[in-house]
């Protein structure tokens, strides 16, 4: 986390560093230094966009169906906040560059996509929480859970099409389109089956211990009237 974050930020400030002493020259023009700093920015903001959304965050959404260790919530949680630090740190340096090319608003919607996945997935750690507290409380599945879960999905999934479209931003070619593609269909697919297993797990396993209860609880009433 820190290594990644150290290089992201000391990346954006040799660029803001080169972009002060060489903007203005040659009419305004860019020089050669500049534009190799600048995309070198630009390959950083992708990669650690790329493997936050394709690899990170899929992973992270089955580690608490796909191993059972005591902590694993928190194991859970300690994953996913880092991997939001990561994809924080390569959405400033898109903001940074979006700022310097005066291109905040894209033509295919990559900046504002991004803006407001970054946004929602800031709440999701509050929305985890506070399910784990009335999951303890309860002992049952909660409303705030199933939202939880989905809000999630939904904008892990959002923005990892939205790296797509900053690969077609950045004119990066078929071969980099398709290295992200197989490893983002790689991720999503074990995390469908995952997912689509244990659910069929869980209803497997709830269904003989309800009628194991509702056996239980009519045996309980039935003794309880032959007392009487």
């Amino acid at each position: 986390m820190h290594f990644s974050t150290r290089n992201a930020l000391a990346a954006l400030a040799l660029a803001s560093t080169a972009f002060a002493q060489d903007g203005g020259q040659d009419g305004g023009q860019p020089s050669p230094s500049e534009v190799a700093k600048t995309q070198n920015i630009i390959i950083a903001h992708g990669i650690m966009m790329g493997i936050a959304f394709a690899v990170l965050f899929p992973f992270g959404a089955i580690i608490m169906r796909l191993f059972k260790f005591r902590g694993v919530v928190w194991f859970h949680a300690g994953w996913q906040i880092f991997t939001y630090i990561v994809a924080l740190a390569a959405f400033g340096l898109g903001i940074w560059l979006a700022l310097l090319t005066n291109q905040l608003v894209t033509p295919n919607g990559h900046s504002i996509i991004g803006i407001i996945v970054i946004g929602a997935l800031l709440f999701q750690p509050i929305g985890g929480f506070l399910h784990h507290y009335l999951y303890v409380k309860y002992q049952r599945p909660t409303a705030v859970g199933k939202s939880h879960r989905w809000i999630g999905r939904v904008f892990i999934i959002l923005g990892t099409i939205n790296g797509g479209l900053g690969l077609q931003l950045a004119n990066e070619g078929k071969g980099a389109t398709i290295a992200y593609s197989v490893l983002a269909v790689f991720f999503f697919l074990l995390w469908f089956v995952v997912v689509l297993v244990g659910n069929l797990k869980t209803k497997k396993e709830s269904g003989p211990r309800s009628e194991r209860k509702r056996i239980s609880s009519e045996t309980s009433l039935a003794e309880r009237n032959n007392s009487v």
